[in-house]
């Protein structure tokens, strides 16, 4: 009968162990040596690597110029690698570097293609960018309601100038129905991200009651918000109140 011998198995199982490794042991020890600003070791183990997320990490430090001369066309190269691999960040920079001719001639059909495969995997700035090229009809047939769509993807994803637009868009009617309501719970998700001019906006809205109940108080801290953040014509409205209240 056939006898299995067991230091062949556990011998033949760390030889497998080990023939795997390779390729992960280089991203994660390249990943180590970027850490620690370590790049001409990053990019060398990088290379041995092969996969999309060192690529990635290649156009990032050739794009960067950490380590070596900087160099956008190689960069682009890399970043172009790690994207046909299906790597979504890869691909949205790729559409970024497309659109605003980085490393690579400009070309907006380009750019809308690559932002349409990393949208498509989920990731919310891509989201974002295809929303606006069709809701603007950028580099592509204008498409408003799918341009809308795209940009409440995004909005709803946390990207705060989708949310800044959908509060625009619902406030003015814009390729919208008019809604306040709407429009203020968009400003209102934009503004406690920090965007200066949500604060402003939302201010206003609990200033007038539009779309949310009257609240001065409220108000005046968005009013606040706004102005430490340096929208100028919330300073100008904080210090008018402020020489009202001294007359």
């Amino acid at each position: 009968m056939f006898r299995l011998d067991l230091t062949t198995v556990i011998t033949g199982g760390c030889m497998l162990v080990a023939l795997s490794l390779p390729a992960w042991a280089d991203f994660t020890a390249g990943h180590a040596a970027f850490q620690r600003e370590d790049y001409v070791k990053a990019l060398q183990l990088f290379k041995e690597d092969g996969g999309a997320e060192s690529a990635y990490k290649i156009g990032t430090i050739y794009d960067n110029g950490l380590g070596v001369d900087e160099n956008k066309k190689m960069a682009f190269e890399w970043f172009l690698k790690a994207a046909n691999k299906g790597l979504d960040l890869a691909q949205h920079r790729v559409g970024e570097m497309y659109e605003n001719a980085r490393g690579v001639d400009e070309n907006l059909k380009e750019a809308f293609r690559w932002y349409t495969k990393a949208a498509n995997q989920g990731l919310a700035i891509a989201q974002y960018k295809v929303g606006e090229m069709l809701f603007n009809g950028h580099g592509v047939d204008q498409n408003i309601p799918e341009g809308i769509s795209w940009l409440k993807k995004s909005a709803k994803m946390g990207i705060v100038k989708g949310q800044y637009d959908m509060a625009l868009m619902y406030y003015t009617g814009q390729g919208v129905k008019k809604d306040l309501q709407e429009a203020a719970k968009w400003y209102l998700k934009a503004a406690e991200q920090g965007h200066t001019r949500a604060q402003y906006d939302i201010a206003t809205m609990y200033f007038k009651g539009e779309g949310v109940k009257q609240d001065k108080a409220e108000a005046v801290r968005w009013l606040r918000k706004a102005a430490q953040n340096g929208h100028i014509k919330a300073q100008r409205d904080l210090q008018a109140m402020s020489d009202n209240q001294m007359r």
